[in-house]
């Protein structure tokens, strides 16, 4: 499913950011990635969504070699990506329900299919009642089950998430990574960046730890 041989980025300041990286993880993995500030996880994650292009070193993604992939095919791959950030990201001016419809409405889907899909969505993640209301009347938990309704909608392959629970409280954090959990018996691969070892310890999953 990810398979990463002898990955290096070095920035063009001289900054090494990651060093001879090999990681293997299995389709429908729930898998975290640890390591201290500055130890290169973000340069990881955005490698992963091609944002980054690595110094050497091979990064395979569903028999998909990233370095090979023409510019064109860049979008096509990130679909099949759900991607979850610290911050959040909705968009401030939008509804719960448009946030996660906009997902759905960059790939031009019909407005039938979309009626359909967000309602059912928005009840995955426990949010049905919610979807009239803006960002800035949600908690901090409640937003980041938009982002993650949003990073959904479009049946990824993969979910990363990159220090989803860094803004939560305990509370709020462990429910999260019980979406994330539930998310993954379903068959989807999560690939969590975290440095809160009491939820790795909680959730018992298997952890790669960056040097």
């Amino acid at each position: 499913m990810i398979e990463i041989k002898n990955l290096n980025k070095t920035y063009d300041n001289k900054n090494k950011a990651l060093k001879n990286i090999n990681i293997h993880i299995e389709q429908g993995e729930f898998v975290f990635i640890m390591g201290r500030s500055g130890s290169g996880k973000s340069t990881l994650m955005k490698i992963l969504l091609k944002e980054v292009e690595p110094t050497s070193g091979q990064v395979i993604v569903n028999d998909m070699e990233l370095g090979k992939m023409p510019r064109r095919y860049v979008p096509k791959y990130r679909k099949m990506l759900g991607v979850v950030f610290q911050d959040f990201r909705l968009l401030k001016h939008m509804t719960v329900y448009e946030n996660v419809a906009f997902a759905q409405r960059v790939l031009g889907l019909p407005v039938r299919k979309i009626k359909e899909n967000v309602p059912a969505m928005l009840r995955q993640v426990g949010l049905s009642s919610k979807y009239k209301s803006y960002p800035d009347q949600l908690s901090g938990g409640e937003q980041q089950r938009v982002a993650i309704a949003r990073a959904l909608i479009n049946n990824p392959v993969v979910l990363l998430a990159d220090e989803p629970t860094g803004n939560l409280d305990a509370h709020n954090s462990m429910e999260i990574m019980g979406l994330l959990e539930q998310i993954n018996r379903r068959g989807t691969t999560v690939v969590v960046v975290t440095h809160s070892h009491e939820i790795v310890e909680r959730m018992g999953k298997r952890v790669i730890t960056i040097d």
